[in-house]
């Protein structure tokens, strides 16, 4: 039996790195295949039908195009070049392994087909099924032999292609740890992978780990630990796309119409999350004119489509909470009695730290400071390295009160834990008011 390959979840990015620092390759060229990797990856599935292969075909075709675009220049298109090299890399190693295969054994078959796809490995009529190609791959990665939060890794490394280090930051882990944590569930779909998903029919069990995958896509782009791009439009559009295509694929479902509405809410508020010197502007602050109008009234018609099915799940109480938030013409105009309320709901069907912070939060803002601190300290300490912003919230309440020191404790904590330069910076200005308060109210 030919010995398996092991494929590392960094190997795409390693490759980068490799070329980048012996100088072979400009950043333009990098980039052109960063961006075309996902697309080329999806499109070389459909044609080879199991993703290990489709991986290192592709993956070896990146790697002729970093040793022969430096000299000849990049193609007119990234994305057929790559494909065309994948597939012939694909064709010539099939054929290869016709030559070398003398008398196939059965049990040898079965051992090196690729089970951890296996999506159209039946007939090739499973495809039609699918009109997304990122879609099926995200389907495909969302075996119901991995855990939520490995499914959810495994598809923001291998479908969307964020480095390891940005995996980790998404679910607030150590880059070494989350890269082993993939190759675990790599291997694990290897040993138990079954052909279960290869249609939407027979892939709604795996419905809810999707919806929670393009959540997390969507608040990287949103959110991103990148210091120089802060808020990553391409991967809130691809996230966006991708939420269109599962609610086409599964239209009777209310939370796939929940987290369609809830990601066209915050991306109709995207372009006032920026100021002038590109920090982040919270919500009551933004200019609320540049909020868009029409896709805040298209995400509350599906709302509203999704209610009707009366089917509530956690994707459709955060979008009603975000609508409740765009509703308001004003940040004063905020009815946060409303939103404290949906929180509540949303704790008893999501009890996680995250929760709980917003809450606290929305409580204060409907009942008064000490009642937010309250509830947020309600619980016994939440773990900050399961939710950092608790920091944040906790010091702002804490300030509102006039307890200056321990709000100044939490805003640093805050700083130090932040995800990306831009959000340092703001935090640093809480701290600077903090002082500056301080200061005016000591002058005799």
């Amino acid at each position: 039996m030919a010995p398996r390959r092991t494929y590392s979840p960094s190997r795409i990015h390693a490759t980068f790195n490799l070329f980048g620092a012996l100088g072979a390759v400009s950043p333009g060229h990098a980039e052109l295949i960063r961006r075309a990797y996902p697309r080329v990856l999806a499109r070389a599935l459909a044609r080879t039908r199991s993703l290990p292969e489709a991986e290192d075909a592709v993956q070896e075709a990146v790697v002729r195009a970093l040793s022969s675009w430096p000299e000849r220049g990049a193609p007119n298109s990234a994305e057929a070049w790559l494909l065309t090299v994948a597939v012939n890399v694909h064709r010539d190693r099939k054929r290869k392994q016709a030559r070398e295969r003398v008398r196939p054994d059965a049990l040898e078959a079965l051992a090196e087909m690729s089970p951890w796809v296996r999506i159209a490995v039946g007939e090739p009529d499973a495809l039609r099924g699918w009109k997304d190609e990122f879609l099926r791959l995200l389907f495909a990665c969302c075996h119901p032999s991995l855990e939520a939060g490995e499914s959810a890794a495994l598809c923001l490394s291998t479908v969307v292609g964020l480095s390891v280090k940005e995996v980790a930051a998404a679910f607030l882990s150590e880059p070494r740890a989350m890269e082993q944590r993939l190759t675990r569930a790599r291997r694990r779909l290897r040993e138990r992978g079954d052909p279960d998903g290869d249609t939407p029919e027979r892939s709604r069990d795996r419905l809810e780990a999707v919806l929670r995958v393009i959540h997390l896509l969507f608040n990287e782009g949103y959110w991103s630990a990148d210091d120089d791009s802060p808020i990553r439009s391409n991967l809130c559009r691809l996230a966006l796309g991708l939420s269109h295509s599962l609610v086409e694929a599964f239209p009777g479902e209310p939370e796939a119409l929940g987290l369609l509405a809830l990601l066209s809410l915050h991306d109709a508020r995207r372009g006032a999350r920026l100021g002038e010197a590109g920090l982040p502007v919270p919500l009551p602050e933004q200019d609320r004119t540049r909020w868009d109008g029409a896709a805040i009234e298209a995400a509350t018609k599906l709302l509203e489509r999704a209610a009707a099915m009366s089917r509530p799940g956690t994707f459709q109480l955060e979008a009603a909470i975000s609508a409740a938030h765009c509703r308001a013409p004003a940040a004063e105009d905020t009815d946060w009695h409303e939103i404290a309320s949906l929180y509540g709901m949303l704790e008893d069907l999501r009890p996680t730290p995250a929760v709980r912070v917003n809450r606290a939060f929305a409580v204060a803002r409907a009942s008064g400071p000490a009642r937010g601190l309250a509830l947020l300290e309600e619980r016994e300490t939440i773990d900050a390295g399961v939710y950092p912003y608790v920091h944040l919230v906790r010091g702002a309440l804490l300030a509102e009160l006039g307890r200056i020191d321990e709000a100044r404790t939490s805003l640093e904590e805050a700083r130090r834990v932040a995800r990306n330069r831009a959000e340092r910076a703001q935090v640093e200005k809480r701290i600077a008011r903090l002082t500056e308060d301080r200061e005016r109210n000591t002058k005799p």
